[in-house]
């Protein structure tokens, strides 16, 4: 059965794609807290301990965003989604610390800033909230330049 409505739909995913790349709606990473050489996810987690409960059972739906050093082009690496509830737990996993179960974008992270990088994260809510699976997978689709995501590393590695 086809869904009869399908251009709603991808008009939501367009006013999404939007707010997640307005400047205005990108947060900076602070990974200042300690030297760059030294991985500090205990320091990390203090000074974006705002940033984290912010988004804390608000976001289900979120992009990071990457720039190089001395640089304020900031590209789109990663879109992933979550549950409002596990919000911050997932994020925390992608930016600062993970456990050895779950899987994340930490490595990516942590070699970008060790390397001079700079980050930043943009977060929506969506309800209800089983329509996030959808708005990441199409937005996953849209932008094949998001290379963190595993649907598009292989593609580009091709």
């Amino acid at each position: 059965m086809e869904y009869q409505y399908i251009e709603h739909l991808e008009s939501f995913v367009e006013k999404i794609d939007r707010y997640l790349h307005e400047d205005a709606n990108q947060i900076l990473v602070d990974y200042t807290a300690s030297k760059y050489s030294i991985w500090n996810s205990e320091e990390f987690l203090k000074a974006n301990n705002n940033l984290l409960s912010a988004l804390s059972r608000k976001a289900n739906v979120y992009a990071i965003f990457t720039a190089n050093t001395n640089s304020e082009n900031y590209c789109l690496r990663y879109i992933g989604k979550t549950t409002k509830k596990l919000a911050r737990q997932r994020i925390r996993n992608h930016l600062f610390k993970k456990s050895k179960k779950t899987g994340s974008k930490l490595n990516k992270v942590t070699d970008h800033i060790q390397s001079g990088g700079k980050i930043k994260i943009s977060w929506v809510g969506i309800e209800p909230e089983s329509l996030r699976n959808y708005v990441e997978e199409e937005l996953i689709r849209n932008h094949k330049g998001a290379t963190w995501n595993r649907e598009n590393a292989k593609k580009h590695r091709q």
